[in-house]
C-alpha cells in the first residue's frame, strides 16, 4: 500500500465508514469482521473500517469513538450515555494516539484473512471541530466547538492519531467534519467569529501528519465558504454528498478541480433512504459527475449509514446499494476512464 497517492484512479469507489449493523467490537466482534468481508467482497476500491452503532446501554458513534478513551484520562470530560459535558476547557494532551483501535483490528483482519483484490485502505478520523461540538452538544452557542482552546487542544490531539494510521500504512484518512456545514453558512458568516485562517490552519495541521492521500468529508449543503475552504486545504480529496443534495453539483467546476490538483468524493446513493438506487439511476449520476468534473470524481455514499440502524433489512438494503454503486462506477469507468 505505497505510492497511491500517485495512483488514485477516477471513479475509484470508497465508502464513508459506518454500517447500520450494532456495535460488538468489545465483544465477539461478529458484526465487525462481518462487515469487513462484506466491504471486501462487494469490491469497493478502499474499504473503510467498520464504525457501528452503539446501543442505548453502550452508546458508541463517531464522537465517542474518541471521546471515550480521552474522558478516561482527562476528568474534565464527564461522558453520560451519549452525552459528552466539557467541565472545564483544559484537556490534558495523552502521550499515545486516540481511538485507533477499530482500525488497527481491521488492518490486522485484512492481513490475516484471505480477500479480494483491494486498492487500499481507508481510515476516518471525526475532526475537531465536529468532535468539539459534541461536548455539551445540547447548547449550540456555548457548545466545545465554541471554545478555540478546545479545538486548538483536540486538533493537536487527533494529529497524532492521523499521522498512526498513516504510518500504519492506510493509503486514505479521511475527516469527518460535517459540523464545518453549520460553523460555514450561506450568509457568509463563520459561527463563533471564527476567522477563514483559524479553521484552515486547524484542518492542516491534521493533513500536514500524512504520507497517504487525504479527505475531508463535508454533508449537507456546499456553500461558499465550505467550497473556499476546503479548496485553499492542503487535503486530496473534497467529500460531499450529491445524491440527497443535487444542487450540490453547482458548487465546483472542474477548473476548481484542476487549478487546486483535488479530486471529488462524489456522493451518490443516499444514506437515509430505503429505497435502493438502480445501476442505472446511479450510473446517470456518475455521467453527469464525470461530464462536469472530468477524471477528478471518486465515487461514494452521501455518508455513513449507521443512521439506518432500526430500518427494516437495513443492513441488507445498504450492501445492495453499495453493490450497485460498485457497479456502475465500475460500467463508468470503462465508459470514461482512458
Amino acid at each position: 500500500m505505497v505510492g497511491v497517492k500517485k495512483h488514485l484512479d477516477e471513479l475509484s469507489t470508497l465508502d464513508t465508514g459506518s454500517m447500520p449493523l450494532p456495535d460488538d467490537f468489545d465483544t465477539q466482534k461478529r458484526n465487525v469482521d462481518r462487515v469487513i468481508v462484506d466491504k471486501v467482497n462487494l469490491g469497493l476500491d478502499y474499504p473503510c473500517y467498520p464504525q457501528l452503532p452503539g446501543s442505548p446501554s453502550e452508546p458508541m458513534n463517531m464522537a465517542l469513538q474518541f471521546l471515550k478513551p480521552l474522558a478516561k484520562t482527562n476528568p474534565n470530560i464527564q461522558i453520560s450515555g451519549q452525552e459528552a459535558h466539557l467541565v472545564s476547557d483544559h484537556i490534558e494532551e495523552p502521550s499515545s494516539p486516540i481511538g485507533v483501535e477499530r482500525a488497527e483490528y481491521f488492518l490486522s483482519y485484512l492481513h490475516d484473512h484471505q480477500h479480494g483484490p483491494i486498492k487500499g485502505a481507508k481510515a476516518c478520523v471525526t475532526g475537531p471541530f465536529t468532535l468539539a461540538s459534541y461536548l455539551d452538544l445540547s447548547n449550540l452557542m456555548s457548545c466545545g466547538a465554541s471554545k478555540p482552546d478546545v479545538v486548538r487542544t483536540l486538533a493537536r490531539i487527533l494529529s497524532r492519531t492521523c499521522k498512526h494510521f498513516s504510518d500504519l500504512g492506510f493509503d486514505l484518512v479521511c475527516i469527518d467534519e460535517p459540523f464545518l456545514s453549520v460553523m460555514l453558512g450561506g450568509k457568509g458568516e463563520i459561527l463563533f467569529k471564527y476567522d477563514e485562517q483559524f479553521i484552515l490552519e486547524t484542518l492542516n495541521s491534521l493533513i500536514k501528519k500524512l504520507s497517504c492521500l487525504s479527505a475531508v468529508h463535508v454533508c449537507g449543503r456546499i456553500t461558499p465558504l465550505v467550497k473556499e475552504i476546503l479548496l485553499e486545504s492542503a487535503t486530496d480529496i473534497v467529500d460531499h454528498e450529491f445524491a440527497a443534495a443535487p444542487k450540490n453539483v453547482n458548487a465546483y467546476t472542474k477548473e476548481d478541480l484542476e487549478r487546486t490538483d483535488k479530486f471529488l468524493a462524489y456522493g451518490c446513493v443516499s444514506t437515509i433512504s430505503p429505497t435502493v438506487e438502480s445501476v442505472e439511476q446511479i450510473s446517470a449520476l456518475l455521467t453527469t459527475a464525470v461530464q462536469r468534473f472530468g477524471g477528478r470524481v471518486v465515487v461514494k455514499p452521501d455518508c455513513g449509514f449507521g443512521g439506518m440502524i432500526g430500518v427494516p433489512d437495513a443492513y441488507s438494503i445498504v450492501l445492495r446499494k453499495l453493490s450497485n454503486m460498485v457497479t456502475a462506477a465500475k460500467i463508468g469507468h470503462r465508459r470514461f476512464g482512458s
